[in-house]
Parts: structure tokens; sequence; C-alpha cells
């Protein structure tokens, strides 16, 4: 089958390639027009900077991808896709306009009525179930979000409708603020403090601002990935003297208080019901072109001011 993708060729340059797909590895195939996919960006920079540590090129690999990530590859994330007979799936795989994936990789909605767009963020909302698990966040808290990319504007968007707590965002770009307080969030201020703070900022400065908002004892919950980049923080104030936590979270796994009741399926039927209950759809800000994948990550590289919160691709 004749396909076009996506292959950073080097840290330089990323381009659209069609190649012959190479059907020998599957087992019980299922053909897929893929209609959208995610950019998941603070990964997704790391991979085409060529800033993936290596001793996690294993655990880094998505299902399909080609190439590594000492370059070319071919490498994506979270693609919502169309059966031959109108079914609707998500699964992750590399940002390519048709795919043959082995019918175990597939989740289907159970909704024919979900909005594929939308649907893109599945793995998204995955992360953000795990960091609310790992928070362990109530409805009487008050909570900081710290940074408001694809991830951060999901998860203050399920705490705030979903759990019910009072929810701050920190961002520095001014035209995400507006668009956030337009969409009824609240600003972060410097004379408050937080019981849980979520650092998906990708940003050292998040990290330590969490560390310096939150109460004694309190939790900060860090989601932000930074690759090969060093982390500098200043602990010798704050962070002992109130006791604070800083706790990891990521999706590739289930919490182990989570797996007697939950496992990868169930965690993304949770998600098919927040798709259904709380609107995702304002956050998703961006919406390219496949065939313009090369220069939006040309303009990634150049460190171009985001003032997105949500990409997603169109084939």
């Amino acid at each position: 089958m004749i396909v076009k993708a996506l292959w950073h060729n080097d840290k330089n340059k990323s381009e659209i390639k069609t190649e012959q797909l190479d059907l020998g590895n599957l087992n019980q195939s299922i053909k897929l027009h893929s209609r959208y996919s995610s950019i998941s960006l603070g990964t997704e920079k790391l991979v085409a900077n060529g800033e993936i540590p290596i001793d996690l090129y294993t655990k880094m690999k998505v299902n399909y991808m080609q190439g590594s990530f000492d370059f070319p590859i071919k490498y994506g994330y979270s693609l919502v896709g169309e059966t031959e007979d109108h079914r609707w799936a998500h699964l992750m795989h590399p940002h390519q306009n048709q795919i043959m994936v082995n019918e175990e990789d597939c989740y289907f909605f159970s909704d024919e009525n979900i909005n594929p767009l939308v649907a893109t963020q599945f793995s998204n909302l995955e992360t953000v179930i795990n960091a609310i698990w790992a928070s362990k966040v109530k409805k009487t808290d008050t909570v900081l979000v710290c940074g408001a990319g694809s991830v951060g504007v999901l998860l203050a968007q399920t705490i705030k409708k979903h759990i019910g707590a009072t929810v701050f965002v920190a961002e520095t770009n001014p035209i995400k603020k507006e668009k956030l307080k337009q969409s009824g969030f609240e600003l972060c201020a410097n004379n408050l403090e937080y019981d849980i703070a979520f650092n998906v900022s990708a940003n050292q400065k998040g990290l330590q601002y969490c560390i310096d908002h939150t109460i004694e004892e309190g939790k900060i919950i860090e989601l932000s990935w930074y690759g090969n980049n060093p982390v500098l923080l200043y602990l010798g104030g704050n962070f002992h003297y109130k006791r604070l936590q800083i706790i990891s979270s990521q999706v590739s796994s289930i919490p182990f208080d989570k797996k007697e009741k939950y496992n990868f399926f169930t965690r993304k039927q949770l998600v098919e019901n927040l798709l259904k209950t709380v609107d995702y759809e304002f956050f998703i800000s961006n919406v390219i072109p496949f065939d313009d994948l090369p220069h939006y990550f040309a303009q990634i590289r150049k460190n171009k001011l985001n003032d997105d919160f949500i990409t997603v691709v169109k084939y």
C-alpha cells in the first residue's frame, strides 16, 4: 500500500515522504483512513530536535514507528481514523494519511457521536487521568495548573468540570492568558498558595513556581518531560521547610493502586466518558493540513512563540 508519512530526516529538517507500507508484521490487519492526529508538542519537539536520552530509546518507541531517534525517524502520537465500513478508532501511530494496523491496537468508539476532532485527545486525556489519580485531588482542593499546553488545558478543564475543584492556571503567553479568561478560568496570583500544583509547563521555572506556591505538606505533580535537558531547582527554601512532595506522573503505565480496578482498555473507556461529558473543543485552537507539517516543525525548531493550546493535523 502506498502511503504518505511525516519523517524527521535530521534535527534540522522534516518532510512528507511517499512510501510502500510493509504489511508483513500484521496479524489481524485493518485499514484506516487517517482523519486527524494530535501533536504532542513537548515530546514531538524533543524527537524532532534529537533530544531523546539514549537509555530511553526503547521505552519511547510508539507503535508503527520506523527509523530511530538517531534519525531518520517516522514518529507521531495520537491518531483517529475511519474504517472502510465507517467505524471510528483511536490508536497510537505516526502522522500518516492511511494506515494498516493490527485491530487489537485500535480502540473503537462505542458512541458513534464522538467528535473525531476532539477524540484526537484520547492519549492526552489518559495522561490527565493518571495525573488526577496520582494527585488524589478532591472537590475541596484549590489547584494550580502551571502551563496551558495541550495536557495543561485538558487537565484544568477536567478537574474544574469533572472533579469540581477550584482551578487556577499559570501561563506566560498573553494571548493564551486572554483566552483562558474568556473560557472562565482564574489566572494565578503570586500571593496565592495551592493544595495541589500540577506542572505541565515543560520548564524548570514552572516547576519552581509550583514549589514556591504550594501549601505546607502540599503535593506537586510533575507531568513535564525534559528529555536530555537538565533541570535546575532552588530547594533551599520552601521545599524542605514545608515538607513538600514532588510526584512524577506519566501515561505509559497504570498506577499500582489502580491496577486491580483499571487496565489500559478501561482507562480508555473513562476517556470516552469524559469526551461525552466535558467540552474540550474550545481548546483545539489550531488545525493544520497534513501537508503543512514540515513547515510547522521548522517553526517549532526555531522556537517561534506558540499561541496554540492544542494543535491537530487534518488529513
